[in-house]
């Protein structure tokens, strides 16, 4: 059921990206009266191409048991991360992106051990193919690698890296705003980390010049899982083995498990309410808490909140 609902989801905005592509009538705004989402930070991106500074903090929950190749485990606690994302505007059409670093600490109520450490960092460059300011409409292609120069005490550092190719758009409607991205992430090592297909939207109105309420779905599909198991968790000791040994699903957006059984349950979708405040022409502010529409014991997420501020430098 879960999975004809999460086809249903990436089906649907598809049709709409795609829909988004004809010639439309623009209304009297332009691209920098929008702004970006909030959720799914490090996939979910800005379609526009501008010069930014992003600080952004994760309070993030784990489930109280999760549901494991040799049964049913207690887990419980959080993790706790600070980020920043920036992006350079070459051009309107053009930018240079960060979309992954940070500092993450895993505070655990039980089964796993309390670390912290350094998160793998991610950059790349994205294109706009279809840049039509009049009809407050920006299609975007983008390119990202991320090194795995993080530590495996917060489940980074595996394998040699992977690419995540996507597609971006905003379009716009006066005071309303769709957004989303559709992308893969295609590990360069293939039995360390899994082959997914990512979709993220988001839809939001500016009620007021400051407050703009959103609504953004996130889903994830395993296409591919990797080949991390027992014996080889046995053998390093290394508790970043043993979780991607035994976990049968992915590892949401930061954590990419790359275990043999993470394909067993391969989808995963949240949905996360919240609102952005537009301070001033160069600074907005954001808030969306999270939740899980699959099984949260499938997953390493309970709930999740997330807050930034966007500094933005006009082209």
């Amino acid at each position: 059921m879960i999975k004809k609902i999460s086809t249903s989801i990436f089906t649907t905005g598809v049709l709409a990206c795609s829909a988004l592509m004809m010639p439309q009538i623009g209304s009297a705004t332009n691209l920098a009266d929008y702004s970006m989402p909030v959720s799914n930070p490090v996939y979910n991106g800005d379609a526009r191409n501008v010069t930014m500074v992003r600080p952004i903090m994760i309070f993030h929950s784990l489930p109280d048991d999760i549901k494991t190749s040799i049964g049913d485990v207690n887990l419980g606690g959080d993790i706790t991360g600070m980020a920043v994302q920036l992006s350079y505007a070459f051009s309107d059409r053009l930018s240079l992106v960060a979309v992954k670093d940070g500092y993450f600490d895993l505070d655990a109520d039980r089964t796993l051990q309390d670390d912290n450490g350094w998160a793998d960092i991610a950059a790349g460059l994205q294109y706009s193919f279809i840049h039509e300011p009049k009809n407050n409409f920006i299609m975007t292609g983008r390119l990202v690698y991320e090194a795995p120069v993080g530590d495996d005490d917060i489940f980074q550092g595996n394998g040699d890296g992977n690419l995540a190719p996507a597609i971006l758009f905003l379009k716009g409607w006066d005071k309303l705003q769709f957004s989303g991205t559709v992308g893969l992430v295609l590990p360069l090592d293939t039995d360390e980390e899994n082959t997914l297909l990512y979709d993220s939207w988001n839809l939001s109105y500016a009620v007021t010049d400051v407050i703009r309420p959103l609504i953004e779905l996130n889903h994830f599909h395993v296409l591919n899982s990797g080949d991390r198991n027992i014996s080889q968790a046995l053998s390093s000791g290394s508790q970043d083995d043993l979780v991607a040994a035994i976990t049968t699903f992915n590892g949401v957006d930061i954590i990419n498990l790359g275990g043999e059984h993470n394909d067993d349950n391969t989808d995963l979708v949240t949905l996360a309410l919240g609102s952005r405040f537009r301070i001033n022409k160069w600074l907005d502010l954001g808030a969306a808490y999270e939740i899980p529409l699959t099984n949260d014991d499938e997953s390493l997420i309970k709930n999740r909140f997330t807050v930034d501020a966007v500094f933005t430098m006009a082209f």
